[in-house]
């Protein structure tokens, strides 16, 4: 998941408008406007309405309170954010398209092409990952998880070289993992946040 730049979007002078592709997509998008601060062009809450229904799957918001279609920002060269980049979702093997590249644990990168995960000389098959984009083939190795997933970025590639090249790549995906902590370092944290001396009891 990419982090969303609120405060270029609502700037009045960009050109950006954010397409959502499916009506979860859209009213997840309202709620993060309404939670932004953000209105309709009339002063109707994103709440009330997404508008949703008027261009379906082609539906495309500015950060001014006006909606149009995904063919008619194109043609006026608006720069076309898409908000399932920016959902917090988690990411599945289900999501994989080719196209896409991706980066296990060890470092390795890897292009999604045909059912497969290639690079020079390698390839996984992607039926060989969990649906969390884990690596089944040895018990207790975390090397070959998948840990990050790109999309190219457009017009950036001369050769078929420069598909790992990351700044030629768009970082849609990176797995988090949650931190492991003792009682004693949690109780050191706390008492590094509130300042005050922290007793743990049983």
């Amino acid at each position: 998941m990419r982090k969303f730049n609120w405060d270029e979007f609502k700037n009045k002078d960009n050109k950006n408008v954010v397409h959502c592709k499916t009506e979860e997509e859209a009213k997840d998008f309202c709620k993060r406007m309404h939670e932004h601060g953000m209105k309709w062009r009339d002063g109707e809450g994103y709440l009330e309405c997404t508008e949703y229904g008027k261009h379906l799957s082609e539906t495309c918001y500015t950060g001014y309170g006006e909606f149009a279609s995904y063919d008619f920002y194109k043609e006026r060269e608006y720069k076309i954010l898409e908000w399932s980049d920016y959902m917090n979702k988690e990411f599945t093997k289900a999501d994989l398209e080719d196209g896409m590249v991706v980066e296990q644990k060890n470092g390795n990168m890897y292009l999604v092409l045909a059912g497969k995960a290639v690079r020079k000389g390698r390839c996984n098959r992607i039926d060989g990952y969990t649906d969390d984009l884990k690596w089944e083939g040895c018990t207790g190795y975390t090397g070959g998880d998948i840990v990050k997933v790109y999309r190219i970025t457009p017009e950036s590639l001369g050769c078929i070289e420069d598909v790992f090249i990351k700044s030629n790549l768009e970082l849609i995906w990176e797995r988090t993992e949650s931190k492991k902590m003792t009682v004693e370092e949690m109780r050191k944290k706390l008492e590094e946040l509130t300042g005050e001396e922290i007793e743990v009891t049983a």
